[in-house]
């Protein structure tokens, strides 16, 4: 009996040959939520939204989910090239006679923050927020954007 996928060397690298790897990370991760420390779907719970990086015509750009978040509970700030993201996702009051059989939801503050490139132009950043997508826009310096140098004959 194998109880570790095995490897086999690849032109990429080693290779996991497991098939049923995935499902067991996927029991793994259940296993987890379910654990006294760990964050719950209820009010104070920790959570972190999910992002994206990424750089495009002269810019980084920074895409974060928040649905089911007003923008007025957002904050961005700058720390040197620290940027970061806070926010919190209040909890629905049930009513009336309502009773949850599944809260898979999850409530309470969460906190990013990243690191930024060292071209990125602190003083240039743009946030705008639309159907529950951030989008945080930061420019880069002019001296960081490449420029061609002519070759001359002597």
């Amino acid at each position: 009996m194998q109880l570790l996928p095995t490897l086999r060397r690849r032109d990429s690298g080693f290779l996991p040959t497991w098939p049923d790897f995935d499902l067991l990370e996927d029991q793994m991760h259940r296993l987890a939520r379910n654990l006294p420390w760990a964050a719950s779907a209820g009010e104070g719970s920790i959570w972190a939204p999910r992002v994206d990086f990424a750089e495009q015509n002269g810019e980084y750009v920074l895409t974060a989910e928040l649905p089911g978040i007003e923008p007025k509970d957002v904050d961005i700030e700058m720390d040197g090239n620290i940027l970061s993201v806070r926010g919190e996702r209040k909890v629905e009051t049930e009513r009336g006679d309502q009773r949850v059989r599944i809260a898979e939801r999850q409530y309470g503050a969460f906190e990013r923050s990243f690191t930024l490139p060292s071209p990125a132009d602190p003083e240039k950043i743009k946030a705008d927020f639309h159907q529950g997508v951030l989008k945080v826009r930061i420019q880069k310096r002019p001296e960081a954007k490449g420029r061609k140098i002519p070759v001359q004959a002597t």
